[in-house]
Protein backbone atom coordinates (compact mmCIF):
# COMPACT_ATOMS: atom_id res chain seq x y z
CA UNK A 1 0.00 0.00 0.00
CA UNK A 2 1.46 3.22 -0.88
CA UNK A 3 2.55 5.41 1.90
CA UNK A 4 1.09 8.65 0.30
CA UNK A 5 -2.49 9.48 -0.30
CA UNK A 6 -3.40 11.07 -4.03
CA UNK A 7 -5.33 14.45 -4.12
CA UNK A 8 -8.78 13.61 -4.71
CA UNK A 9 -8.88 17.35 -7.02
CA UNK A 10 -6.86 18.85 -8.89
CA UNK A 11 -4.49 21.90 -7.42
CA UNK A 12 -6.12 25.40 -7.66
CA UNK A 13 -3.22 27.22 -7.77
CA UNK A 14 0.77 27.39 -6.96
CA UNK A 15 -0.03 29.14 -3.37
CA UNK A 16 -0.56 25.98 -2.34
CA UNK A 17 2.57 24.35 -3.40
CA UNK A 18 5.66 24.41 -1.41
CA UNK A 19 8.29 25.76 -4.48
CA UNK A 20 10.80 25.11 -2.05
CA UNK A 21 10.50 20.96 -2.84
CA UNK A 22 11.89 21.29 -6.37
CA UNK A 23 15.52 21.94 -6.14
CA UNK A 24 14.86 19.14 -3.50
CA UNK A 25 12.84 17.04 -6.42
CA UNK A 26 15.89 17.78 -9.06
CA UNK A 27 18.25 16.44 -6.71
CA UNK A 28 16.04 13.60 -6.16
CA UNK A 29 15.63 12.89 -10.02
CA UNK A 30 19.45 13.29 -10.33
CA UNK A 31 20.38 10.80 -7.66
CA UNK A 32 17.74 8.44 -7.55
CA UNK A 33 18.59 8.24 -3.74
CA UNK A 34 17.07 9.62 -0.82
CA UNK A 35 20.77 9.54 0.92
CA UNK A 36 22.75 10.77 -2.09
CA UNK A 37 20.30 13.53 -2.75
CA UNK A 38 20.37 14.80 0.95
CA UNK A 39 23.77 14.89 0.89
CA UNK A 40 24.07 17.04 -2.72
CA UNK A 41 21.73 19.68 -1.11
CA UNK A 42 22.90 19.56 2.80
CA UNK A 43 20.04 18.14 4.33
CA UNK A 44 20.16 15.28 6.78
CA UNK A 45 18.60 11.81 5.54
CA UNK A 46 15.36 11.82 7.58
CA UNK A 47 14.63 15.68 6.42
CA UNK A 48 15.03 14.60 2.36
CA UNK A 49 13.11 11.25 3.10
CA UNK A 50 10.27 14.01 4.70
CA UNK A 51 10.92 15.86 1.66
CA UNK A 52 10.02 12.69 -0.71
CA UNK A 53 6.85 12.01 1.19
CA UNK A 54 5.96 15.45 0.46
CA UNK A 55 6.65 15.39 -3.27
CA UNK A 56 4.33 12.23 -3.16
CA UNK A 57 1.40 13.69 -1.84
CA UNK A 58 2.01 16.78 -3.95
CA UNK A 59 2.50 15.23 -7.15
CA UNK A 60 0.54 11.96 -6.57
CA UNK A 61 3.11 9.84 -7.60
CA UNK A 62 5.99 7.54 -5.94
CA UNK A 63 8.72 8.96 -7.92
CA UNK A 64 11.03 7.48 -6.47
CA UNK A 65 10.65 2.89 -6.10
CA UNK A 66 12.64 0.60 -4.91
CA UNK A 67 13.79 -2.74 -7.29
CA UNK A 68 15.85 -4.85 -6.00
CA UNK A 69 18.67 -3.25 -3.89
CA UNK A 70 18.62 0.18 -6.08
CA UNK A 71 15.70 2.91 -6.26
CA UNK A 72 14.39 3.63 -10.21
CA UNK A 73 12.65 6.41 -11.24
CA UNK A 74 8.70 6.26 -12.39
CA UNK A 75 7.67 6.91 -15.46
CA UNK A 76 6.13 10.61 -14.39
CA UNK A 77 9.41 11.25 -12.35
CA UNK A 78 11.33 10.28 -15.60
CA UNK A 79 9.05 12.84 -17.34
CA UNK A 80 9.77 15.26 -14.45
CA UNK A 81 13.74 15.57 -15.29
CA UNK A 82 13.95 17.83 -17.88
CA UNK A 83 11.06 20.65 -16.93
CA UNK A 84 12.51 20.43 -13.14
CA UNK A 85 15.53 21.53 -14.74
CA UNK A 86 14.46 24.12 -17.02
CA UNK A 87 12.46 25.89 -14.30
CA UNK A 88 15.40 26.32 -12.22
CA UNK A 89 17.73 27.09 -14.44
CA UNK A 90 15.24 29.65 -15.32
CA UNK A 91 15.05 31.17 -11.95
CA UNK A 92 18.21 31.33 -11.60
CA UNK A 93 19.59 32.60 -14.50
CA UNK A 94 16.43 35.66 -15.14
CA UNK A 95 14.80 35.74 -12.20
CA UNK A 96 17.86 35.59 -9.18
CA UNK A 97 20.59 36.40 -11.30
CA UNK A 98 21.11 40.66 -11.49
CA UNK A 99 20.89 41.91 -15.37
CA UNK A 100 24.53 42.30 -16.76
CA UNK A 101 25.01 44.70 -19.66
CA UNK A 102 27.65 44.78 -22.16
CA UNK A 103 28.71 47.48 -24.33
CA UNK A 104 30.78 45.80 -26.46
CA UNK A 105 28.39 43.24 -27.84
CA UNK A 106 24.74 44.70 -26.67
CA UNK A 107 22.70 45.64 -30.42
CA UNK A 108 20.74 47.64 -27.90
CA UNK A 109 18.64 50.76 -28.77
CA UNK A 110 18.98 53.56 -26.52
CA UNK A 111 16.52 56.38 -26.82
CA UNK A 112 17.11 60.21 -25.68
CA UNK A 113 15.35 62.67 -25.45
CA UNK A 114 16.55 66.24 -26.67
CA UNK A 115 16.45 69.73 -27.56
CA UNK A 116 18.66 69.91 -30.99
CA UNK A 117 20.76 72.67 -28.93
CA UNK A 118 21.74 69.60 -26.48
CA UNK A 119 21.92 67.17 -28.74
CA UNK A 120 24.12 68.54 -30.64
CA UNK A 121 26.38 69.67 -27.98
CA UNK A 122 26.05 66.18 -26.80
CA UNK A 123 25.95 63.63 -29.12
CA UNK A 124 29.35 64.24 -31.13
CA UNK A 125 31.51 63.30 -28.50
CA UNK A 126 28.59 60.89 -27.27
CA UNK A 127 28.60 58.86 -30.72
CA UNK A 128 32.03 58.81 -30.91
CA UNK A 129 32.79 56.85 -27.18
CA UNK A 130 29.81 54.95 -28.11
CA UNK A 131 31.45 54.09 -31.75
CA UNK A 132 34.54 52.82 -29.80
CA UNK A 133 33.21 50.70 -26.70
CA UNK A 134 29.67 49.55 -27.95
CA UNK A 135 29.66 49.04 -31.75
CA UNK A 136 26.59 47.58 -31.96
CA UNK A 137 24.52 49.80 -29.89
CA UNK A 138 22.09 52.33 -31.56
CA UNK A 139 21.09 55.92 -30.07
CA UNK A 140 17.76 56.84 -31.15
CA UNK A 141 17.43 60.80 -30.77
CA UNK A 142 13.72 62.26 -30.36
CA UNK A 143 12.15 65.64 -29.75
CA UNK A 144 11.55 66.76 -25.73
CA UNK A 145 7.34 66.73 -25.08
CA UNK A 146 6.10 69.29 -23.99
CA UNK A 147 5.35 68.00 -20.43
CA UNK A 148 8.85 65.46 -20.08
CA UNK A 149 7.36 62.27 -18.34
CA UNK A 150 8.90 59.14 -18.98
CA UNK A 151 6.98 57.48 -16.77
CA UNK A 152 3.89 57.32 -18.89
CA UNK A 153 3.03 54.84 -20.98
CA UNK A 154 3.32 56.63 -24.53
CA UNK A 155 6.98 57.47 -23.47
CA UNK A 156 9.33 56.02 -25.25
CA UNK A 157 12.43 57.85 -24.34
CA UNK A 158 15.18 56.01 -21.34
CA UNK A 159 16.69 58.90 -20.49
CA UNK A 160 15.87 63.22 -21.01
CA UNK A 161 17.99 65.99 -21.24
CA UNK A 162 16.17 68.85 -19.97
CA UNK A 163 16.83 72.33 -18.83
CA UNK A 164 16.81 73.29 -15.00
CA UNK A 165 14.29 75.58 -15.62
CA UNK A 166 11.59 73.12 -17.19
CA UNK A 167 10.04 70.99 -13.79
CA UNK A 168 9.93 66.79 -13.55
CA UNK A 169 9.17 64.79 -10.52
CA UNK A 170 11.87 62.13 -11.76
CA UNK A 171 15.27 61.48 -10.93
CA UNK A 172 17.17 64.53 -12.27
CA UNK A 173 21.21 65.62 -11.91
CA UNK A 174 23.45 68.18 -13.50
CA UNK A 175 24.84 67.11 -16.87
CA UNK A 176 26.55 70.26 -17.72
CA UNK A 177 25.94 74.26 -17.53
CA UNK A 178 26.46 76.26 -20.26
CA UNK A 179 27.80 79.69 -20.26
CA UNK A 180 26.50 82.32 -22.69
CA UNK A 181 28.42 84.27 -25.93
CA UNK A 182 27.22 86.92 -28.20
CA UNK A 183 27.72 86.15 -31.80
CA UNK A 184 27.57 88.72 -34.46
CA UNK A 185 28.74 88.29 -38.26
CA UNK A 186 32.49 88.82 -38.48
CA UNK A 187 32.13 92.15 -40.64
CA UNK A 188 29.88 93.56 -38.83
CA UNK A 189 31.10 97.38 -38.44
CA UNK A 190 29.35 98.30 -35.66
CA UNK A 191 30.79 96.63 -32.95
CA UNK A 192 34.74 97.94 -31.53
CA UNK A 193 37.15 95.45 -29.81
CA UNK A 194 34.31 94.42 -27.45
CA UNK A 195 31.34 94.48 -27.37
CA UNK A 196 29.39 96.58 -24.43
CA UNK A 197 26.02 97.68 -22.77
CA UNK A 198 25.42 100.27 -25.73
CA UNK A 199 25.67 97.28 -28.45
CA UNK A 200 23.38 95.44 -26.77
CA UNK A 201 20.76 98.50 -26.53
CA UNK A 202 21.34 99.98 -30.12
CA UNK A 203 22.23 96.28 -32.63
CA UNK A 204 19.06 94.47 -33.30
CA UNK A 205 18.74 91.16 -32.13
CA UNK A 206 17.79 87.46 -32.86
CA UNK A 207 16.24 86.07 -29.56
CA UNK A 208 14.76 82.36 -28.91
CA UNK A 209 11.60 82.08 -27.44
CA UNK A 210 10.02 78.93 -26.02
CA UNK A 211 6.79 77.73 -24.70
CA UNK A 212 7.56 79.10 -21.33
CA UNK A 213 8.96 82.29 -22.50
CA UNK A 214 12.60 83.22 -22.94
CA UNK A 215 15.94 81.31 -21.69
CA UNK A 216 17.21 83.15 -17.97
CA UNK A 217 20.02 85.36 -20.08
CA UNK A 218 17.87 87.01 -22.47
CA UNK A 219 15.67 87.84 -19.53
CA UNK A 220 18.25 89.45 -18.04
CA UNK A 221 19.23 91.28 -20.35
CA UNK A 222 15.91 92.70 -21.13
CA UNK A 223 15.71 93.57 -17.08
CA UNK A 224 18.77 95.91 -17.67
CA UNK A 225 17.10 96.72 -21.83
CA UNK A 226 13.54 97.24 -21.46
CA UNK A 227 13.45 98.50 -25.12
CA UNK A 228 15.50 95.86 -26.57
CA UNK A 229 15.34 96.22 -30.04
CA UNK A 230 14.12 92.52 -31.04
CA UNK A 231 14.14 91.96 -35.02
CA UNK A 232 13.50 88.42 -35.14
CA UNK A 233 12.20 85.69 -33.01
CA UNK A 234 13.26 82.09 -33.89
CA UNK A 235 12.53 78.92 -31.61
CA UNK A 236 15.51 76.69 -32.32
CA UNK A 237 18.70 77.93 -31.46
CA UNK A 238 19.98 76.17 -34.14
CA UNK A 239 18.28 78.71 -36.85
CA UNK A 240 20.31 81.79 -35.07
CA UNK A 241 23.88 81.24 -36.31
CA UNK A 242 22.27 81.25 -40.47
CA UNK A 243 19.87 84.12 -39.13
CA UNK A 244 23.03 86.10 -38.04
CA UNK A 245 24.89 85.80 -40.78
CA UNK A 246 25.38 88.44 -43.07
CA UNK A 247 23.58 91.13 -41.22
CA UNK A 248 24.29 94.03 -38.44
CA UNK A 249 22.12 91.68 -36.01
CA UNK A 250 23.29 89.97 -33.09
CA UNK A 251 22.37 87.31 -30.43
CA UNK A 252 23.08 85.17 -27.35
CA UNK A 253 23.90 81.43 -27.88
CA UNK A 254 25.58 78.74 -26.19
CA UNK A 255 28.97 79.04 -25.82
CA UNK A 256 29.48 74.98 -26.87
CA UNK A 257 27.14 75.56 -30.02
CA UNK A 258 28.72 79.00 -30.99
CA UNK A 259 32.16 76.95 -31.07
CA UNK A 260 30.98 74.70 -33.51
CA UNK A 261 28.64 76.77 -35.72
CA UNK A 262 30.23 80.14 -35.60
CA UNK A 263 32.90 79.29 -38.17
CA UNK A 264 30.42 77.99 -40.70
CA UNK A 265 28.50 80.86 -40.48
CA UNK A 266 31.03 83.56 -40.85
CA UNK A 267 30.18 84.97 -37.32
CA UNK A 268 32.26 86.46 -34.56
CA UNK A 269 32.13 84.87 -30.92
CA UNK A 270 32.14 87.72 -28.34
CA UNK A 271 31.71 87.88 -24.55
CA UNK A 272 28.97 89.52 -23.06
CA UNK A 273 29.23 92.85 -21.51
CA UNK A 274 27.31 91.80 -18.10
CA UNK A 275 26.91 88.96 -16.45
CA UNK A 276 24.58 86.48 -17.61
CA UNK A 277 22.95 83.19 -15.49
CA UNK A 278 24.23 79.99 -17.20
CA UNK A 279 21.97 77.58 -18.62
CA UNK A 280 22.02 74.16 -17.02
CA UNK A 281 21.01 70.96 -18.83
CA UNK A 282 20.26 68.18 -16.39
CA UNK A 283 19.71 64.07 -17.04
CA UNK A 284 16.42 62.80 -16.08
CA UNK A 285 15.88 59.44 -15.88
CA UNK A 286 12.22 57.04 -15.19
CA UNK A 287 13.19 55.56 -11.82
CA UNK A 288 12.08 52.03 -13.14
CA UNK A 289 15.10 51.75 -14.71
CA UNK A 290 17.19 52.55 -11.42
CA UNK A 291 18.38 48.85 -11.63
CA UNK A 292 19.16 48.82 -15.19
CA UNK A 293 23.23 48.53 -15.98
CA UNK A 294 22.67 49.38 -19.81
CA UNK A 295 20.85 52.67 -18.72
CA UNK A 296 23.20 52.82 -15.92
CA UNK A 297 26.30 52.85 -18.86
CA UNK A 298 24.36 55.03 -20.94
CA UNK A 299 24.24 57.87 -18.15
CA UNK A 300 27.98 57.30 -17.77
CA UNK A 301 28.53 57.70 -21.09
CA UNK A 302 26.73 61.20 -21.39
CA UNK A 303 28.65 62.39 -18.37
CA UNK A 304 31.91 61.50 -19.88
CA UNK A 305 30.97 62.99 -23.39
CA UNK A 306 30.50 66.57 -21.84
CA UNK A 307 33.35 66.67 -19.60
Amino acid sequence: MNSYSRPTRPMVGLHRVDLNLLPLLAALLEHRSVTRAAQAVGLTQPAMSNALQRLRRTLGDELLIRVGREYVLTTRADALIEPVNLILETVTSQVLTPPVFDPATSDRTFRIAASSASALTVLPALSALVAASAPGVRLHLEAPASSMDLTRSEATADVALLPDTMSTSLPRERLYDESWVVVADANNDRIGAALTVDDLSRLPHVVFEWEQGRVGAQQAIARMIPDLHVQVVVFEFLMIPSVVSGTNMIALLHRRLAQQLAPRNGLRIMEPPLPLPPLGVDLVWNPRGAGDPGLAWLREQLMRAVH
